[in-house]
């Protein structure tokens, strides 16, 4: 069947049409600009590197503890410190920044509110863990030492801490003191050193640092004891795991040959 001339001629100029439309480009979009009227375009926030993000407590031991849970370290604290016969603890904070006066900021900065009996008693029940552990309490042991002894405590003075087992009954002393820092980026902190030192033989058995930022409300006490228990627990459960159970025959002394 052969199509009307009329027709074909339509036909011809629909599909031309149609041809020039497909082959045309898309029109150009203005890309919005900031202003008033003009809404921004939504994105993703962009992550932190490596590094950044102001964690405030060292990434070691630190961690959010729901309600009282246990440090993840106890279990081999406490398995190790029923190994070495349950040696008695107790734990000294000094009273002051350095063993002495405490200074005044010149800045402004809250460290002079440090709350040393409060450190004192959470790292002492931070240890303790659940009552596993016998741990001296400190207002006690305050109580049977003089002011001289006490501050020769504070100062290390190896004589004082030598007559500890006699006079307290203890065999280890878990000794910290807090000193004002500015190694920091956000003004000064306090920097809570800690030792656990094995009285009788006076070897260092457990170490640990961290600096505390202002102020010391009590989740911060909370979190900074907490990271400081854990390094100890860890440091102890390695000393104590690798020493001759009590009671234990020693090793007989190697014999040369020939003599």
């Amino acid at each position: 069947m052969t199509m009307p001339l009329p027709l074909l001629g339509i036909a011809l100029l629909a599909g031309a049409t149609l041809a020039g439309c497909a082959n045309k480009p898309p029109p150009r979009v203005p890309i919005p600009t900031r202003g008033e009227d003009t809404p921004m375009l939504e994105h993703d926030p962009a992550k932190p590197l490596p590094g950044e993000g102001g964690v405030d407590a060292p990434t070691g031991f630190n961690d959010v503890p729901l309600l009282n849970q246990s440090p993840p370290e106890q279990r081999a604290f406490v398995d190790a410190y029923n190994k070495v016969g349950r040696p008695r603890i107790a734990v000294f904070v000094n009273r002051t920044l350095q063993g002495d006066t405490v200074p005044v900021p010149q800045d402004g900065d809250p460290i002079t509110a440090f709350d040393y009996e409060a450190v004192e008693n959470v790292l002492t029940d931070w240890l303790a863990s659940n009552g596993k552990v016998m741990i001296v309490s400190p207002t006690a042991a305050r109580q049977q030492l003089t002011p001289e002894q006490v501050k020769g405590l504070e100062g290390n003075e190896r004589q004082v801490i030598a007559g500890l087992p006699q006079q307290l009954g203890v065999d280890v002393l878990v000794h910290a003191q807090a000193r004002p820092t500015r190694q920091s980026f956000d003004g000064t902190h306090v920097r809570l050193i800690a030792e656990a030192i094995n009285i009788r033989g006076g070897d260092s058995i457990a170490r640990a640092a961290v600096d505390i930022k202002p102020p010391l409300d009590k989740p911060q006490i909370n979190s900074y004891t907490r990271y400081v228990a854990r390094k100890l627990m860890d440091d102890m459960a390695g000393a104590w795991s690798n020493a001759p159970a009590p009671g234990a025959a020693e090793p007989a002394p190697a014999t040369v040959p020939g003599r």
